[in-house]
């Protein structure tokens, strides 16, 4: 059996994203796999409804799907949320916020508990619900 190289599906928050899961193997990983160093582990690309995410950091991991969703669901918040240019600590810290609202309306507990499990780290700061109104009304989920 062949070793699936890529994963291609459209995104459960925004149909219109393509989202490309791209595996070392793939001749496309070495073209995005600068952009991974200094991105992180997804990026969406600019000008197109494409989000090209790192397969490789999934490999072996047994929580890969809830991974894969935070990664969907943070790339996302940042188009709904306007984000354009060179991300910043407040833009990232707008797209995780972002992100948990999205798993949370759609119902997905566990990459929630992965994004409140590494929100310090990411941010310096706990994760603070008093942050979320004004994400949530940039959303429009008010």
């Amino acid at each position: 059996m062949k070793k699936e190289t890529q994963i291609e599906y459209r995104s459960e928050f925004l149909n219109d994203v393509a989202v490309v899961v791209v595996f070392n193997d793939d001749p496309l990983y070495s073209q995005v796999k600068g952009f991974f160093e200094e991105y992180g582990f997804g990026f969406m690309v600019p000008g197109q409804n494409l989000m090209i995410i790192d397969g490789e950091i999934l490999v072996g991991e047994p929580n890969a799907k809830d991974i894969l969703k935070f990664i969907e669901a943070h790339e996302v918040s940042h188009i709904l949320l306007d984000h354009s240019g060179p991300r910043n600590e407040r833009e990232e810290l707008e797209a995780d916020l972002g992100a948990y609202l999205l798993l949370k309306h759609y119902g997905y507990e566990k990459p929630i508990e992965l994004l409140l499990k590494h929100f310090e780290e990411r941010h310096g700061m706990e994760f603070d619900e008093s942050l979320l109104p004004e994400i949530s009304k940039k959303l429009g989920f008010d």
